[in-house]
């Protein structure tokens, strides 16, 4: 390149052997003074000048254009290096995958060749399967994704005067398989199909039984998320409960329900949010403007002559986060449950008829026409107290349910060389629709999170949940087995991370039930206090896909 000549000096352009150009001195004299060169030589030098810096512009828009074309070279080449990971997971017949990856090798090789003007590529570059695996694979915006799991289950309890033995080691194994589709960014759909005995609404598990009988596969979760910002979640359909958190508390880690939920977050400031939750989720749809005497209602304490209602569940609350942004994270949640017509829940889980009356029991007009499909027993997870042995009335008149939980996190405590997630969590409830045995309690403290392979999780937690405090067939069974409520538990949890797609899970329980019968109260319990304590198991490889 030549800068410009300044008064009193003479310009001297410099040459670049690169782009062409050769070693040239030229000598221009100031203005006023006798030039000592003849017209035509220095006319001749000019002409040299003028054709050096045409030949320097020429090949700096030859240099330009090939660095264009190189940056386009390696952009497919990344993009082809993208399908051919993606093609790693779908099966070798795909062609239309393979008939892309002679032309990544050619676009490499002409990437490889001009990477010394350009860039250099990375040599070490780690293989396709070396990376974590993608969330979710996509297919024209349809994403999937999934978990298998499967669980050897041991359940143990000597028998005495109060409650038999109990004895059962099985297999299981549970597979839930998702499909996520943003159709545009404010609505999002989700399904979820999953194994499950279908008259067991607190568990996905299928056992290794049935002879060689091929188990089914259901929808356990689908609904449209409808979120106009990120501050603002609707949702409607079958979905996971609106403050479901997994502890073991409220709700199983498998139940759903059909209806909607209303998410609002109120940002307080970078670290800090407000959540209004709410949730109204329908049970039952009776569909009786006139109550026959020979109808299994009855039993659940509804009037003869009169109108069945729905039983449904609202559930409102408010979620306060604090402390996002640094190493000590706080939650504190307050919420209710309210619950109505209850008692058609103990209903579709017993096998009573009305005395003197040819008519299906309770689970027949509840549930086989909801699904479609007769089911040969009444839905599981019994342990309240009800009025009679075994009846279909709640001791609790109600379940209004209001709930406090805090957690408090450290996002890592160092260990060694490693740093391992803790939290702490307190969990309170009492049951206003009662009079007595309503509480509920549960500490938990836990020490890690599986994150890749060599992570461990260590985890204790003690509970106790009283026969009246909350809704036995929706809250959890590994915690309480036989029983999900007259229940205190001691529970200890131990995973670890043996690949990124691959954990090995421990968990063990030890049960005691709470209060035995009292007909003076009208409660009646089917798993009794005095019964020996019920030890349970469970050894489970969880994948993920």
């Amino acid at each position: 390149m030549i800068g410009g000549a300044s008064p009193g000096r003479a310009a001297e352009p410099d040459s670049d052997p690169q782009l062409g150009g050769t070693p040239t001195s030229v000598k221009i004299s100031r203005p006023g003074f006798s030039n000592t060169q003849p017209s035509n030589l220095l006319s001749g030098e000019l002409n040299q000048l003028k054709s050096l810096i045409l030949n320097q512009n020429k090949a700096i828009e030859d240099l330009k254009e090939k660095l264009k074309q190189q940056e386009s070279m390696i952009q497919a080449l990344q993009k082809q290096r993208d399908l051919g990971n993606q093609d790693a997971k779908e099966p070798s017949g795909n062609t239309e995958s393979a008939s892309l990856l002679p032309l990544s090798s050619e676009v490499a090789a002409q990437a490889a060749s001009s990477q010394s003007n350009v860039v250099s590529a990375k040599k070490d570059e780690k293989k396709p399967e070396e990376k974590p695996a993608p969330n979710a694979l996509s297919v024209n915006g349809f994403k999937f994704s999934g978990d298998f799991r499967f669980r050897a289950d041991v359940q143990a309890r000597s028998g005495n005067d109060i409650a038999g033995p109990l004895q059962n080691v099985r297999a299981r194994y549970r597979i839930r398989f998702n499909v996520d589709k943003d159709i545009d960014p404010r609505f999002k759909f989700h399904l979820q199909l999953s194994t499950a005995p279908i008259n067991n609404q607190i568990t996905n598990d299928q056992d290794f039984a049935g002879m060689a009988s091929k188990h089914p596969f259901f929808i356990s979760e689908g609904y449209l998320d409808y979120h106009p910002n990120s501050n603002i979640a609707l949702r409607g359909g079958r979905m996971e409960e609106v403050f479901a958190d997994n502890t073991r508390y409220l709700w199983d880690d498998d139940v759903r329900f059909n209806g909607f939920q209303q998410t609002v977050k109120l940002p307080i400031d970078a670290n800090n949010s407000f959540e209004l939750r709410a949730a109204e989720y329908w049970l039952s749809n009776p569909n009786i403007a006139i109550l026959a005497a020979n109808s299994p209602y009855v039993l659940a304490g509804y009037q003869v002559g009169q109108k069945v209602r729905d039983s449904n569940l609202f559930h409102p609350g408010v979620v306060l986060n604090l402390g996002n942004g640094g190493a000590w994270k706080h939650q504190l949640v307050g919420d209710v449950s309210i619950y109505r017509n209850p008692n058609e829940i103990q209903l579709a889980s017993t096998t009573g008829t009305v005395p003197g009356a040819s008519n299906p029991m309770g689970f027949q007009v509840l549930v086989n026409p909801a699904i479609g499909l007769v089911l040969s027993g009444p839905t599981t997870g019994v342990g309240n107290a009800t009025t009679t042995p075994g009846g279909a009335i709640y001791t609790a008149p109600d379940f209004h349910i209001v709930r406090a939980s805090y957690r408090i996190e450290h996002k890592g405590v160092k260990l060694g060389n490693s740093e391992m997630p803790l939290w702490f969590n307190f969990q309170v409830s009492r049951n206003y629709g009662a009079s007595f045995l309503r509480d509920a309690v549960m500490g938990s403290v836990n020490l890690g999170a599986i994150k890749k392979p060599g992570d461990i999780r260590l985890l204790y937690q003690y509970a106790i949940k009283d026969a009246n405090s909350l809704i036995s067939q929706f809250t959890d069974d590994d915690l309480g087995t036989g029983s999900g409520v007259n229940i205190e538990v001691h529970a200890v949890r131990f995973d670890v991370g043996l690949t990124r797609f691959l954990q090995w899970q421990n968990l063990f329980f030890i049960q005691h039930e709470r209060r035995g019968n009292n007909p003076d109260e009208l409660f009646f319990v089917p798993l009794r206090r005095g019964a020996n304590a019920t030890f349970r198991y469970l050894g489970q490889l969880a994948f993920t896909f």
